[in-house]
């Protein structure tokens, strides 16, 4: 009784600390994938560096003794160059094996493991060829990168696993192929205002920027969602209705950055929406709104961006525009004599001239609507369009003011 009264109190010691250890987990915030962001000019200009100028052998013992240059990746960080012309990135480190079957007494055999892997096409220097983990080298083991097969010698493989190196146990480089040890972490450029960051990893500030955004056909409009250091969105949705402005708040999942979700707050109600970025471009995010409590679909697309892939786009019918593109700013006229608001802030004159001259200059500006209450007179509407129209902007629009 007293050996069972103990086993279950140590169980139920090992299920709290289980309990504790999954919160505490559950509270870290995730880990960009530094990996995965590694693409474009910062990978294919390694081979071009004279200080890496590569090699066609690594011994065992140099890949050990290269240092941690990925965040959060033990494992040594090498660029192949490949037969066909792509690059691939590897995480690798040596291990040992046992033969199956044979116990703690069988024999260990050396083997090279490849922790991760990723073959980027030379041609657009972006896309993904081939991807893996966990794969391991025995001795005279070849593998092709450009496809993620372990082959025969002689099948095209871009490197090889050997233990009858110069040096001992090493990793060559086959055919054409080159080997660059990357020591240095390498430098990834920061993405541009409201442009996703290099690579297919998904990071948390990819859902900045200015989207047109469309749930179940009834409710579209200009979405803006800027995210700050926590993952907290602030934002604004400009309606296509009537071109209001309203308030948007949300959240990317810490544990997953790539799963958004935000609130429109109208006058009377209140839109929630939880979507994914699509990882290929980053230039969408779709999943479910609630619209007066009930479900429907939307869809979210970059402005200047399309949902349509590259090799359908031309067989694609055109589509049609939304009543309110993206590049289209809306002017308000506040009750003060000079005073009107653009996309829902408030402003002078002059501002306004100055915000619709600099949106002109950098291309996110192609037309005005004019929202006007009934009670303004028409001198202060003539005004407005004279400002507008100083400011480089022909087409306009005017529209009455009304509630959403």
């Amino acid at each position: 009784m007293g050996g069972s009264s103990r086993s279950f109190h140590r169980q139920r010691r090992f299920a709290l600390l289980a309990v504790v250890a999954l919160i505490l987990l559950a509270g870290r915030p995730a880990i960009a994938d530094e990996f995965g962001r590694i693409v474009g000019p910062p990978l294919f200009n390694i081979p071009t560096r004279s200080a890496t100028a590569g090699t066609a052998r690594l011994s065992i013992r140099s890949i050990e003794a290269m240092p941690e240059v990925v965040r959060g990746e033990r494992a040594a960080f090498i660029v192949v160059a490949t037969e066909d012309g792509n690059l691939a990135k590897l995480l690798v480190a040596p291990g040992l094996r046992r033969q199956p079957g044979a116990g703690r007494k069988g024999e260990l055999a050396p083997v090279l493991q490849i922790e991760r892997f990723e073959t980027i096409d030379g041609g657009d220097r972006v896309a993904r060829k081939a991807r893996g983990r966990d794969v391991l080298l025995f001795d005279g083991f070849e593998f092709d990168l450009d496809t993620g097969q372990v082959v025969p010698p002689g099948f095209g493989g871009d490197v090889g696993y050997s233990l009858k190196g110069n040096d001992g146990p090493e990793l060559t480089a086959l055919g054409k192929g080159r080997l660059f040890p990357i020591e240095r972490p390498i430098v990834l450029p920061a993405a541009g205002p409201g442009q996703p960051s290099p690579g297919l990893a998904v990071v948390p500030a990819d859902f900045n920027g200015r989207y047109t955004l469309v749930a179940n056909g009834q409710t579209s409009g200009a979405l803006e969602l800027s995210v700050d250091g926590g993952g907290d969105i602030s934002g604004r949705f400009r309606s296509d209705r009537n071109g209001s402005v309203y308030p948007v708040t949300g959240k990317v999942a810490a544990d997953l950055p790539r799963r958004i979700e935000f609130e429109i707050k109208f006058p009377r109600t209140r839109q929630n929406y939880e979507g994914l970025l699509w990882t290929e471009d980053k230039n969408v995010f779709a999943g479910t709104a609630r619209i007066v409590e009930h479900p429907y679909s939307f869809v979210a697309v970059r402005e200047g961006a399309s949902f349509v892939p590259e090799s359908l786009e031309a067989a694609s019918p055109p589509r049609p525009p939304s009543t309110i593109s993206a590049s289209t700013r809306v002017v308000g006229l506040e009750a003060a004599e000079d005073r009107y608001t653009i996309d829902g802030r408030s402003c002078s004159a002059d501002e306004l001239k100055a915000a619709l001259t600099a949106a002109v200059k950098s291309g996110s500006a192609a037309a005005v609507l004019v929202r006007v209450a009934p009670d303004r007179p028409y001198h202060r509407v003539e005004r407005a369009v004279r400002l507008i129209r100083a400011a480089g902007i022909a087409s306009i629009r005017l529209a009455a003011e009304a509630p959403e």
